[in-house]
């Protein structure tokens, strides 16, 4: 059974979406803000998301981009916001629909089973117990953890140390190859931090980012074993 988080503030608009999407089979959670919804994604593994944007703490952008980091399901929008302005901000952030308020519950049942199909289709995330599959179209890892989602740069900067495990890059080689000359020198320290905070959780599978500060930076393979400490 397809389960699927709703998120709204709207106790009348939870309570129609939620009897509905019963109806239609689903196994429904209600997140009524940001910080609940993040708890919610943190426990659960969800098949789609119908994020509302106007919340009391965080809003759905951000909160989409948070999500991003830790699943690649279907995020279906779903809000009062109708300039074209904030439906290209809701697509930017990572979300697959942008649906706007008033609608049908059968125009959201038919949105919910395109994502699902989509979902379903898509052989671009094969199921493996125990390796990393890198999303090159979507910047995402997947690992048997979690998934996370990469920034462009981040991404580029995890595939050079990936691809290349035990090779030491020095900070002005890992410059050449990611930003090419369109920044400054710095952000590469920046963005390794970044990196290891992201890749962190995932370390037995993925190798840790090591440096020498005065050599540069190379990934160390995870040992045989499947344990890094």
């Amino acid at each position: 059974m397809p389960s699927i988080l709703l998120v709204d503030d709207n106790p009348d608009i939870i309570a129609a979406n939620f009897a509905h999407l019963k109806k239609e089979g689903y196994d429904v959670e209600i997140a009524s803000t940001g910080v609940k919804a993040l708890v919610a994604l943190d426990q659960k593994v969800f098949d789609c998301i119908i994020l509302d944007i106007m919340l009391p703490d965080i809003d759905g952008f951000t909160l989409c981009r948070a999500a991003r980091t830790i699943t690649h399901v279907p995020i279906i929008f779903l809000t009062c916001l109708d300039a074209l302005d904030d439906k290209l901000k809701g697509l930017m952030t990572g979300a697959d629909e942008y649906m706007t308020k008033p609608y049908s519950l059968k125009e959201l049942s038919a949105a919910v089973k395109s994502m699902l199909k989509r979902g379903s289709n898509d052989g671009d995330v094969p199921v493996l117990a125990d390796k990393v599959y890198v999303d090159m179209q979507g910047k995402m890892l997947h690992t048997p953890v979690k998934n996370v989602f990469l920034s462009q740069k981040e991404f580029e900067l995890f595939l050079l140390l990936y691809n290349n495990p035990g090779q030491m890059f020095t900070r002005e080689e890992i410059y050449k190859h990611v930003w090419s000359g369109s920044s400054d020198i710095g952000t590469v320290a920046v963005h390794i931090l970044k990196l290891r905070r992201k890749i962190d959780f995932a370390k037995n599978y993925i190798g840790t980012i090591k440096n020498d500060y005065k050599s540069g930076y190379y990934l160390e393979s995870p040992p045989a074993d499947g344990v890094l400490v």
